[in-house]
Order: structure tokens, then sequence, then C-alpha cells
């Protein structure tokens, strides 16, 4: 009998130990679950600030100075002495006209000259020694003076068979051969395939871009750019705005306005003809309501941002955002500052 009473108080204290030992994991859950949680690495504050703003554009490298040189005179060349890529100076000869038929007909020229010029002098003598008439004398000097006219004409235009640099810079295109019959861009030669251009010259290197209208009146002479190159876009490069064209160009029902800029420092690997896309930054004086750009979500198609619900877990609303500038964005509509809101999703919550 006393057996069976410590077997039943035994039973009895083993359901109160379960009964407490439950209550007691209950009551430190729930204490847990009702703990504030930490989320001071999850929200941040939203502010109020400046927003450096960032208008985006595309160009094209084209050369400072550029030029197609053209013959002075129609005929063969004879010989060309640069190639694509050669820089040259001022007046640096890059070829030759073949000269032999002006050689020739130069040399016939001053041999005439020479006779007139003697038959002048004789006939002078002979009237001033009265012993012709004026009239004979005068035709004579018409004579010397119309065959030293065509020889100094002919003298000036030796230089026409030399091709030579107008100014310094970098042949960039070469269009004709040895032996390849040119004319002047002016001439209207009966030879189909004569050739109006030998080489392009061109000098220094700047970028055309094309800026929409909507953006024009957002930069101004002076300002700054970045540049990258697509065949280097790894690197960026720093230009300046040297001119704003006074008049807009329409393509494709797309009005825009070509702006120039320099580069701050020269690359060898800038190329004439490259792509360049730029960037230019925007300061605003107007301060705007801020949220970090990682802080936008979107649910259900609608964007917004994460507030805190009463339990400080992620409450999504729907905000109406303006312009970024990339790690920052501008709220029109839906935050005010001071607002904390979540930049991450703490592990603890639902949401994902």
């Amino acid at each position: 009998m006393l057996e069976l009473i410590k077997k039943n108080l035994n039973f009895k204290s083993g359901i109160l130990i379960f009964i407490i030992a439950s209550f007691v994991i209950f009551l430190s859950n729930n204490i847990k679950k009702n703990k504030p949680k930490d989320i001071s690495n999850y929200v941040v504050d939203v502010k109020k600030g400046l927003l450096s703003e960032s208008i985006n554009s595309s160009g094209e490298i084209k050369a400072i100075k550029t030029v197609k040189i053209s013959p002075r005179k129609p005929g063969f060349i004879q010989t060309l002495l640069v190639e694509e890529g050669d820089k040259v100076k001022e007046e640096q000869l890059l070829g030759t006209l073949d000269d032999k038929e002006f050689k020739f007909k130069l040399k016939e020229l001053k041999i005439r000259n020479e006779k007139q010029k003697s038959d002048f002098l004789r006939r002078e003598y002979l009237y001033n020694e009265g012993a012709i008439s004026k009239e004979n004398f005068e035709d004579f000097k018409t004579k010397y003076n119309t065959s030293s006219a065509k020889l100094n004409d002919a003298i000036s235009e030796e230089s026409f068979y030399l091709i030579k640099s107008p100014f310094s810079g970098t042949i960039t295109s070469k269009y004709a051969e040895i032996g390849s019959y040119v004319a002047p861009i002016a001439n209207v030669s009966s030879n189909s395939a004569a050739k109006n251009f030998i080489f392009e010259l061109s000098d220094g290197i700047e970028i055309i871009a094309k800026v929409p209208e909507s953006d024009i009146g957002r930069i101004k002479i002076g300002q700054e750019a970045s540049v990258r190159i697509e065949s280097y876009p790894s690197k960026k490069y720093q230009a300046k705005i040297i001119k704003i064209a006074p008049r807009a160009i329409k393509d494709n029902n797309v009005t825009s306005f070509e702006v120039t800029l320099r580069f701050k420092e020269i690359s060898d690997d800038i190329k004439i003809g490259m792509t360049a896309d730029l960037e230019f930054k925007v300061e605003n004086d107007i301060k705007k309501i801020l949220v970090p750009t990682v802080s936008i979500v979107t649910e259900k198609g609608k964007k917004g941002i994460l507030k805190l619900d009463k339990n400080n877990f992620p409450k999504f609303e729907e905000v109406e955002f303006g312009i970024s500038s990339g790690s920052q964005t501008s709220v029109i509509n839906g935050l005010k500052p001071g607002e904390k809101i979540f930049i991450d999703i703490p592990p603890w919550s639902k949401r994902k």
C-alpha cells in the first residue's frame, strides 16, 4: 500500500514539474517575442538635401580642324612622301605632281622671253638713234612685256606641282596613289576617273555631343563632363564644354543641340570617329526629400518604400519618386523628413 502511494506521488510530481517547465518555456518565448528588435542597422531617416542630377548624352570624336587637300593643277601624282597616321608640319612637302610638260613649257617661255628682250633692246637703241619709228618700237615693247608676263605667270605656277601641308597636324586619310590622275575640286575634267583629293589632314580632337532640347537649359559653357569611350569602357576621361550651338537640329522628330567639348588631357588612344558616352553633372540649389536608391522596392507593380509598422516590422507604402543621382533618389509625394525607412530587410521579418 505504501509503495502504491509513493508511486502516485511520483507521478503527480512529474506532472507538476512538466507543467511548471512548460510554463517557464512559454513565458521565456513570449518575452523574447515581445522584446524590441534592434533595427538600427536596417533603417535610415528620410532627409532633405541637394541632389546632383545627371544628363546623359552620346557624341562622336571629331577633329578640331580638318581639311581635304586637293591639287592646284590637274596631273598625275609623281611622288607621295607620307602615309596615314604620319604627323606633319606646316608647309611640309607631302608629294609632287608630274611636271615634265610644265618644265618643257617653262624652258620654251624662257627662251622666247630672252629673244623678245634682245629684240626689244635692239629696237630701243635704234629708236633712240632715230632709225625706226615710235610705232615699230612700241610694237616690240608690247611683245616683250607680253612674253615677260607669260613667263612670270608660269614661274608662279611652279609651286602648284608641289603638294604641301597647309598646317601642322596628322594625315588621317590618303585618297590617291602614285600614278593616280588628280584634278582640283573646281576643275571640270573630262576624265571621270580623276580624283579631287589626295590627303585628309586633321589637327586636334574634340567631342561633338547631341543634348536633348529638354536638358540644354541645364548645362553651360565651362561645365565639365565625364566621358567614356566605347572602345575603352573601363576608362573615364574628363572634358569641358567650350561651345553650345545657337541653333537646334532635328533628327527623326527629335530636337537637340550640338555641344562641343575639349578633353582636359589628351590621350593617344582616342581616335577621330570613335563613339563617346557623356555624363553631365548638374547641381540643383533646391533641397528635396531624399532616400537611398537601394531602399526603393516594387510590390504588385508599384514602387514604394518599406516603412516601420507598430512592431518595427517592414510595411510597404506606395511613394511617388522624382529624379535620381544614382545613390540618392528624390521623393515627390509619400514621405516626410524624419520618417524611418528600411534599407535592408531584417532576418526575422517574414518579408522576402
